[in-house]
């Protein structure tokens, strides 16, 4: 005889009882408790070290057994053998093996798997979809981040001429430039879904320094490989293709982690994005360098200004910063962008 707790698989109420095994039966007797069935009727949970052994009745009910000899004799009663993975668990090796496996397998889903499901869903978002995104991100910015421009009149019509000489004769969005200050955001220019290009005055003031306002070859080139590169995003549907990513990999992430942490969960799905992102940025500056170098325009003064944003950055940063940022930045190192522009075959 065994001691054990009954529970009627009816309410929490716990019942002591007596548990014995005889002639292939199993025998539960306590007050007001009696029941007799055959063992290969019941079932034995998954052991756990110092945890009470589970036995799953036919009748809905249970017993939980916490003596580790009486746990033993019940397993060796039933005759329930342990699982292949039960037997793999008492192994460090196969345990081991199994974890390299899944990280192979979560690796390849990753880097494999997510790209392409995202590239399939991206290809059916109708494009109402991203004049709906662009003029909801723009509504954001100009309200959170965005200033009216201080840029004079002959400056604009200067920047939409530039603008226009780059832009496709069937463009995939209805293209339009628009001019913007942004202290918080320094020189900058940014592509919405919609086909919105905007570009910063503090942009403007990095290429034309301390002249008098009027832009001069140099100046136009380095601006147009800035406003094509954007028309870059806008053509490939970057901003849609990095939405559907995000996405994917985001709720992929929470799968996997669960509820452990929202910001936990948030993680892998930045990390995953970061060489698309990269992937993308290389396509825009190659969309950039074949549109100057169809206008037979130089790609030098773009890889100068590139290089004068990069020094803009490095100003206060830490050395070790400087060192990461390569890597965890969505953009190609800047160094990297420049030599690129640099060894371009002139035309």
């Amino acid at each position: 005889m065994h001691n054990a707790q009954y529970f009627d698989g009816r309410s929490a109420r716990l019942f002591p009882v007596a548990l014995s095994c005889a002639d292939g039966q199993l025998h539960i007797e306590g007050s007001g408790i009696s029941w007799h069935g055959r063992l290969d009727q019941v079932r034995l949970a998954e052991p756990f070290l110092q945890a009470p052994a589970i036995v799953y009745l036919p009748n809905g009910g249970r017993c939980e057994v916490g003596d580790g000899a009486t746990r033993a004799a019940l397993t060796d009663a039933i005759g329930q053998r342990p699982s292949l993975v039960m037997r793999w668990q008492r192994h460090w090796y196969a345990a081991l093996a199994a974890l390299l496996l899944l990280l192979a397998v979560g690796a390849a889903i990753w880097s494999y798997g997510v790209p392409a499901a995202a590239e399939a869903i991206a290809a059916r978002i109708p494009a109402s979809m991203d004049q709906s995104l662009g003029q909801s991100a723009l509504k954001q910015l100009d309200a959170r981040v965005f200033q009216p421009s201080t840029l004079t009149a002959p400056q604009v019509a200067a920047l939409q001429a530039m603008f226009a000489s780059v832009a496709p004769a069937q463009p995939l969005q209805q293209l339009r430039l628009l001019t913007r200050s942004a202290p918080s955001l320094g020189p900058n220019a940014l592509a919405l879904p919609d086909g919105t290009v905007i570009l910063t005055d503090q942009m403007v003031a990095m290429v034309l320094g301390k002249r008098d306002g009027t832009f001069d070859d140099d100046d136009r080139a380095a601006l147009t490989g800035v406003l094509a590169h954007e028309i870059g995003h806008v053509q490939r549907r970057h901003s849609v293709r990095v939405l559907a990513r995000s996405s994917l990999t985001a709720a992929a992430s929470a799968a996997l982690l669960g509820d452990f942490s929202a910001v936990a969960a948030g993680v892998p799905a930045l990390l995953a994005n970061l060489h698309y992102s990269r992937a993308m940025e290389t396509e825009a500056d190659q969309y950039a360098l074949e549109a100057l170098r169809s206008r037979r325009m130089a790609t030098i003064p773009l890889a100068n200004l590139l290089d004068g944003l990069d020094q803009m950055n490095d100003k206060n940063m830490p050395d070790w910063m400087k060192q990461v940022l390569p890597y965890a930045s969505s953009h190609p190192g800047t160094t990297e962008r420049g030599a690129r522009l640099r060894q371009a075959p002139a035309r």
